[in-house]
C-alpha cells in the first residue's frame, strides 16, 4: 500500500495548491459586482478599481469574451488618465487572465505594458501588485528563481504602501507563491517562514478567504515535515490542528464563501490525513471527509477534486475486504480524470497500475492485460510529450536515456505479461470449462430428485392448506363482525362524550369571555370618570386662581391710576404754577425743575406699572398690538427687544391671549435680568390650527444640567398657565451660546 498512498499525496499536493490559485465568484456576488460597476461614472478611479474585481468574476464564471472587453475598454480609458496606476493595475489583470487562457504573447505584451509605467506611478501598492503579477507568470514558465526575486520586489513595495485590505491581500498572494515554490523545492524553512508571515497577515486582515489559504498552508507545511520526520508526533497534530481550523472557519462561513470548493479541498485534506497517518482508528472519519468533498464537487462541477477523494475511498474499501466497492471507486477516480483538460499523467499511471493488480488478484486477465497495456501508452505519452516545461526537459536531458531503456524494459515485460496473461487465460478457461460441465452433471442429478421430493410435498400441503384457509375464513369472520360491533359502539360513545364536553368548554369560555369583559369595562368606566372628575377639578382651580389673579390686578391698576396718577398729576400742575410765579428766585426755580422731571418719571412708571398689571390693549387691539407695544417699552440701550409675525392668525379668547401675554412676559423679563443679552426676539407664528411662539436671545446662557428650572418660581408660573392652555415648553440652551425657549400650544 506504500506506493498507493505516495500518490494520493502527490494528488493532494496538486490540489492544495489549485485550491489556493482559485477566485471563483458566486452568482449573487457578481450580480452585486455587476450593479455596482454601472453604477460609478465613466473613467472615475472608483470604476477603474472595481473593473479589475468584476473582470476576475466575469473570467471565473466562464464569461471570458465579457471579460477580456471590459479589461480593455478600461486599459484605454485608463491610457489617458494622469496617474498610469489604474493602467498599470489593469494590465496585469489582462495578463493573467490571457495566460490561463494559454494566450502567452497577449499576457506578455499587457505585462510590459503594466511595466513600461512603472516609472511614474507613484502608489507603491501597484508597484508591488506589478512585481507580483511578474513573478506569478515567471512560476507558472517555471523560472521560478528569477520569480522569487520579482517577489521579494514586490514585498518591499508592499510593505511601504498604505496597509489597506487590498495591499494585504496582495502580500498574502506573495506569500503564498513563496510558500509553494519552497513547498515545491522541499526547502522546510522557507516554507515555514513564509506560511507564518501567511497566516499573521491573515490574521491581522481579517478576510475569511485569505485565512482559509493560511491553515491550509500551514497544515500542508506540518504534515510534510511529519512525513521527512515520522517520530514527532507533535507535527501530525499540528498538521491535523491547522486543517481543522481551515474546515470550521469555512463551516462558519459557508453562506459568504468566494469559491464555494475551499470545503472540497480542506475535506479532502483531511479525509487523507486520517487515512494515511491514522490507520487504525482514522478509517470512519477519512470516508466522511472524502464523501463530503465528493457531494460539494458534485453540487459545483469540480470534477478533478473527486479523484484523490475516489481514491481513499477505495483504499478503506480494500482494507475492509469490499473488493468490489474498492474497484469501483478506482475506475470513478479514473474516468473523472480522463475529463480533466489538464491530463496528470502520473495520477494515470497510479490508477492504471493498482486497476491492473486487482484484476489479476480477481482473475481477471484479459482487464489486467487492457489495464497494462493503458499503462504502457500513458507511460509513453508522459516521456514523450513535446508540452513538458523547460525544467523537466533540463532533467530529461540526463535521464532520457535511463527512461528510453526502462521503457524498452517495460515494453519486453509487457510482452512477456501479454504472453503468461494469454497462456493463463487458456488454461484458467479450460480449467473453468471442466468444473463448469462437472458442476452441471451433479446439478441435473440433484435437481431431478428435488423435482420429485418437491411434487409429493406440494400435493400434501395443498390438501392441508386448503383444510386450514377454510378454518382460518371461518374464524376471521366470526372476529371481524365481533369487532365492528364492537368499534361502532365504542365509536358511538366517544363522539357523544367528545360533542358534549365540546359544548361544556365552549359554554364556560363564553360565560368567562363575558364576565371578564363587563368587569374590564366597569373599570374603565370607573377609570374615566375618576380622570373626568380629577381634570374638572384642576381646570376650576386653575380657572379661579388665574381670574383672582386677574380681578386683583385690574382692581390694583385701577386704583395706582385713578388714585396715585392723579395725585401726582395734581402735584405737578401746582409745582409748574410755582415755576411760573416764582421767576425771581433761582435756587427755587431749580428745585422746582428737577422735581417735575422727578414726578415725570414717576408718571411714566406708574403707567408702566399699569399697562404690566392689565394690559388693556389685549382688550382693546388684541395679543399683535400688544405684544408689539410691549417689545417696544421694554427695548432699552443696551438691549434690544423685537417681535415678528410669521403667518400669525390668533383665534385664542382674551383669557387665553392675557395667560400668553404673561407667559411672553415672564421669559422676557427673565432674559433681561439674567442673560445680559444684546438682542431678544420674539417670534409668534400659526401653522394647522398651532400656535408656535420662539424667544430667543444672545446672552452668556445657562448649563442645562446644572440649573434646576422645575424649582424655579417664574419658572414654575409659566408651566402652570401653559398647562391651563395646553401647551408645550422646550428650553434650548449652553454656556455663552444664547438660550432658546420654544412653545407650542393649540389654536382652539
Amino acid at each position: 500500500m506504500g506506493h498507493v498512498r505516495t500518490f494520493w499525496k502527490s494528488i493532494l499536493i496538486f490540489f492544495v495548491f489549485l485550491c489556493f490559485c482559485s477566485a471563483i465568484l458566486a452568482q449573487e456576488q457578481l450580480q452585486e459586482l455587476k450593479k455596482s460597476y454601472y453604477s460609478l461614472p465613466l473613467g472615475s478611479k472608483e470604476r477603474f478599481v472595481l473593473t479589475g474585481k468584476y473582470a476576475q468574476g466575469l473570467y471565473f464564471n466562464n464569461e471570458k469574451v465579457l471579460a477580456s472587453q471590459l479589461l480593455n475598454d478600461n486599459i484605454q480609458l485608463a491610457r489617458n488618465y494622469p496617474d498610469k496606476q489604474y493602467y498599470a493595475y489593469l494590465n496585469c489583470i489582462a495578463a493573467m487572465n490571457s495566460f490561463n487562457d494559454h494566450a502567452y504573447e497577449k499576457s506578455r505584451y499587457y505585462l510590459e505594458h503594466a511595466k513600461s509605467v512603472l516609472p511614474i506611478v507613484r502608489d507603491n501598492g501597484i508597484k508591488g501588485y506589478v512585481y507580483y503579477c511578474d513573478g506569478w507568470v515567471m512560476t507558472r514558465q517555471n523560472k521560478e528563481d528569477e520569480a522569487v526575486s520579482q517577489f521579494h520586489k514586490a514585498i518591499s513595495f508592499l510593505e511601504k504602501a498604505s496597509q489597506t485590505d487590498a495591499n494585504i491581500a496582495r502580500k498574502l498572494a506573495v506569500y503564498k507563491e513563496l510558500t509553494a515554490i519552497y513547498a515545491n523545492q522541499r526547502n522546510y524553512d522557507f516554507q515555514e517562514k513564509y506560511t507564518s508571515l501567511l497566516l499573521e497577515t491573515a490574521k491581522e486582515g481579517k478576510n475569511v478567504n485569505s485565512l482559509f489559504d493560511a491553515y491550509m498552508q500551514a497544515g500542508y507545511l506540518f504534515e510534510e515535515e511529519y512525513r521527512s520526520n515520522n517520530a514527532d508526533r507533535d507535527l501530525l497534530r499540528k498538521a491535523e490542528q491547522h486543517y481543522l481550523e481551515a474546515y470550521n472557519l469555512i463551516k462558519k462561513n459557508e453562506k459568504h464563501l468566494v469559491n464555494p470548493t475551499d470545503l472540497a479541498y480542506v475535506s479532502v485534506n483531511l479525509a487523507n490525513l486520517y487515512h494515511e497517518f491514522y490507520p487504525d482508528n482514522g478509517g470512519k472519519k477519512a470516508i466522511s471527509y472524502a464523501r463530503q468533498a465528493l457531494d460539494i464537487a458534485a453540487e459545483t462541477g469540480q470534477y478533478a477534486i473527486t479523484i484523490p477523494a475516489y481514491g481513499i475511498l477505495a483504499d478503506e474499501s480494500f482494507k475492509v475486504g469490499h473488493r468490489e466497492e474498492g474497484k469501483k471507486y478506482l475506475q470513478q477516480a479514473l474516468y473523472n480524470l480522463q475529463r480533466e483538460a489538464h491530463y496528470d499523467y502520473q495520477v494515470g499511471l497510479s490508477l492504471f497500475s493498482r486497476l491492473a493488480e486487482v484484476s489479476v488478484e480477481e482473475g481477471k486477465y484479459e482487464e489486467a492485460f487492457n489495464y497494462q497495456k493503458s499503462y504502457i501508452d500513458v507511460f509513453e505519452k508522459a516521456f514523450n510529450s513535446d508540452k513538458l516545461d523547460k525544467t523537466k526537459q533540463l532533467e530529461l536531458k540526463y535521464e532520457r536515456e535511463l527512461q528510453n531503456q526502462k521503457l524498452m524494459r517495460l515494453r519486453l515485460e509487457g510482452e512477456k505479461k501479454e504472453q503468461q496473461i494469454k497462456l493463463m487465460k487458456a488454461l484458467n478457461d479450460r480449467q473453468h470449462q471442466l468444473v463448469e460441465n462437472l458442476k452441471l452433471n451433479e446439478l441435473n442429478r440433484t435437481q431431478q430428485l428435488k423435482v420429485l421430493q418437491l411434487e409429493r410435498d406440494k400435493k400434501e400441503q395443498d390438501l392441508q392448506l386448503s383444510r386450514l384457509e377454510n378454518e382460518q375464513r371461518l374464524q376471521e369472520l366470526d372476529v371481524s363482525k365481533k369487532q365492528i360491533a364492537f368499534k361502532s359502539r365504542m365509536n358511538s360513545i366517544y363522539i357523544w362524550l367528545f360533542i358534549s364536553c365540546l359544548i361544556v368548554i365552549v359554554l364556560l369560555f363564553y360565560a368567562y369571555w363575558q364576565r371578564s369583559k363587563a368587569l374590564k369595562q366597569k373599570e374603565h368606566l370607573h377609570e374615566l370618570e375618576i380622570e373626568k372628575n380629577n381634570q374638572q377639578h384642576a381646570i376650576k382651580n386653575l380657572t379661579a386662581m388665574l381670574a383672582g389673579e386677574e380681578k386683583e390686578r385690574t382692581r390694583l391698576a385701577r386704583d395706582l391710576h385713578d388714585g396715585l396718577g392723579g395725585l401726582l398729576s395734581s402735584t405737578k400742575l401746582g409745582l409748574s404754577a410755582i415755576n411760573k410765579n416764582a421767576l425771581e428766585q433761582e435756587t427755587m426755580k431749580a428745585g422746582i425743575d428737577r422735581s417735575i422731571d422727578l414726578l415725570d418719571g414717576a408718571v411714566d412708571e406708574l403707567r408702566r406699572l399699569a399697562h404690566n398689571l392689565m394690559p388693556d390693549l389685549i382688550v382693546k387691539y388684541g395679543l399683535k398690538e400688544t405684544l408689539r407695544d410691549y417689545a417696544s417699552r421694554m427695548s432699552q440701550s443696551t438691549c434690544q427687544v423685537e417681535c415678528e409675525f410669521l403667518q400669525f392668525e390668533s383665534t385664542l379668547s382674551t383669557e387665553q391671549e392675557i395667560s400668553l401675554y404673561r407667559i411672553i412676559q415672564e421669559l422676557v423679563n427673565n432674559a433681561l435680568k439674567h442673560a445680559n443679552a444684546t438682542n431678544i426676539l420674539i417670534q409668534l407664528s400659526s401653522h394647522n390650527k398651532r400656535l408656535h411662539i420662539t424667544i430667543e436671545d444672545d446672552g452668556k446662557g445657562f448649563d442645562m444640567e446644572s440649573v434646576d428650572l422645575q424649582h424655579s418660581a417664574g419658572m414654575h408660573n409659566v408651566r402652570s398657565r401653559l398647562s391651563f392652555l395646553n401647551g408645550e415648553m422646550k428650553v434650548m440652551s449652553e454656556n455663552g451660546a444664547g438660550t432658546t425657549i420654544e412653545l407650542e400650544l393649540p389654536m382652539i
